[in-house]
């Protein structure tokens, strides 16, 4: 009879055991990352020409020469050229001489005025902005002649015009600090872009977290980036599910792209010293250092999940990236593209816990400065209490099943969470990790019906 009565109690243990696993199993965690770039801008500007250089030139002949200029980079530009022409010679070893008697006004040149304008400084500047990757929608001249007050001491003669050409970023107030011109004295009305692309992160109806980017890169306003540049991204965040969520970030190292060694540390140079961040979420700094989230430094980091708060069902809040490069950089990094990785992870909120979580803190989410209690006099679940006056529960013991219901089972000895974690991929959207765990509540099944069998017989025997 005792031995029946132990194995009862054995069953009943087992029983439990069960319970807690699935009662942890219960609660979930999602997460997704994002990819997002910082490019830095390309900055050039070609000279285009449309030319056959005719074997001689009489006085009076019109020949076709038309100069453009090409914005081949990846911003847009202000564009000046200078005209130089000169009379010369070609020596025996194939360089021009310059012939200083002879005089450069007897190459006459037909100019656009409509698009171009001539300075006192001796430039001819374009009277638009040229937009990246455009070309001037006029040539600065498309012919010239030789004057017909042109004598024999021209003849046999090299004529060379030479093309200078100028060009600055289209930045507000960049013109008049370099060229000291005004651009509405030239004529150019120039409005930059200031409409800003706001990206997202919701957690849908299916409790499945959707990065709203473009190839879930949520830095669309941190492209074409320029020494000294300021910029602005803001980042929608939405629970559209009928469930009580709480959200958290953190950054990891994301692999880049494949570059020389010479470029790959510049990379790191960028996303570890010359770009900062600033994350603020209602004038609330929650981050503030370097673009990769500070992983080796000390200091304010990203390598712990920062919390974002709780989400009831329909609700949803803005996170303001602020983004700043050092004037320092240089043209080493035109056209480089930086990565970095951002996880969000969506899990079950104290709220919405079955028996529900009772406590006046909140959980501190910085292991280096843990500024919240979970609860600094204990947490009632629906059926067990936990005690204990430390933080997350240091020195507490849990009773039944820890916080019961829905919510969080936790370690008293560490605080450390024993629920599940489903990570997503945002190739595959496959969930992991809850196999393993629901393998071994099934394994524990079958212990648990095996020594009934047993019990069973040994009674039945009797």
């Amino acid at each position: 009879m005792k031995k029946h009565k132990c194995t009862s109690i054995c069953i009943t243990v087992v029983a439990v055991l069960l319970l807690a696993c699935g009662t942890a199993l219960a609660a979930w965690n999602v997460s997704e990352y994002a990819v997002n770039l910082l490019s830095m801008s390309s900055y050039k500007n070609s000279i285009q020409e449309n030319y056959v250089r005719p074997d001689h030139v009489d006085p009076g002949q019109k020949v076709v020469k038309e100069v453009n200029i090409k914005n081949e980079g990846t911003v847009d530009s202000f564009v000046r050229i200078k005209i130089g022409r000169v009379f010369g010679s070609i020596s025996e070893t194939g360089q021009f001489l310059e012939n200083r008697e002879l005089d450069p006004e007897m190459i006459e040149i037909h100019y656009n005025t409509d698009l171009w304008k001539l300075c006192e400084d001796g430039y001819w500047y374009y009277k638009d902005v040229l937009p990246a990757g455009k070309t001037t929608k006029k040539p600065l001249m498309d012919s010239y002649y030789l004057s017909e007050k042109a004598d024999n001491r021209y003849k046999n003669k090299e004529a060379k015009i030479i093309v200078n050409l100028e060009s600055i970023q289209a930045e507000s107030g960049e013109m008049k600090a370099i060229w000291g011109k005004n651009e509405k004295d030239l004529g150019i009305t120039y409005q930059p872009c200031t409409c800003e692309v706001v990206t997202s992160v919701i957690f849908d109806k299916n409790h499945k977290l959707i990065i709203g980017g473009e190839k879930t890169d949520l830095f669309a306003n941190f492209k074409n980036l320029q020494p000294g540049c300021t910029r602005s991204q803001t980042i929608r965040l939405a629970n559209n599910s009928d469930l009580n969520i709480k959200m958290s970030l953190r950054a990891e190292a994301a692999k880049q792209n494949k570059y020389s060694k010479k470029n790959l540390e510049l990379i790191r140079k960028l996303l570890t010293s010359y770009a900062k961040i600033e994350i603020l979420e209602n004038n609330k700094v929650l981050y503030h250092g370097t673009v990769d989230g500070n992983l080796t430094k000390k200091g304010w980091s990203m390598k712990k999940d920062i919390s974002l708060g709780e989400f009831k069902p329909g609700a949803g809040k803005n996170l303001i990236v602020k983004l700043s490069l050092s004037e320092e950089m240089d043209n080493e990094y035109q056209e480089l593209l930086g990565k970095v990785k951002w996880v969000f992870s969506a899990s079950q909120a104290s709220s919405d816990s079955s028996s529900g979580q009772n406590g006046n803190g909140d959980r501190g989410h910085n292991d280096d400065e843990n500024n919240g209690d979970d609860g600094n006099n204990g947490n009632n679940g629906g059926s067990g209490n936990k005690s204990g006056n430390g933080k997350h529960g240091e020195n507490g013991n849990s009773g039944g099943s820890g916080y019961n219901g829905g919510g969080e089972s936790l370690n008293g000895a560490a605080g450390e969470k024993v629920y599940a974690t489903a990570s997503a991929s945002p190739k595959t959207g496959d969930n992991t990790n809850l196999l393993a765990r629901w393998f071994a509540l099934f394994a524990a099944a079958v212990v648990l019906a095996v020594t009934a069998r047993k019990l069973y017989r040994k009674e039945k025997d009797r």
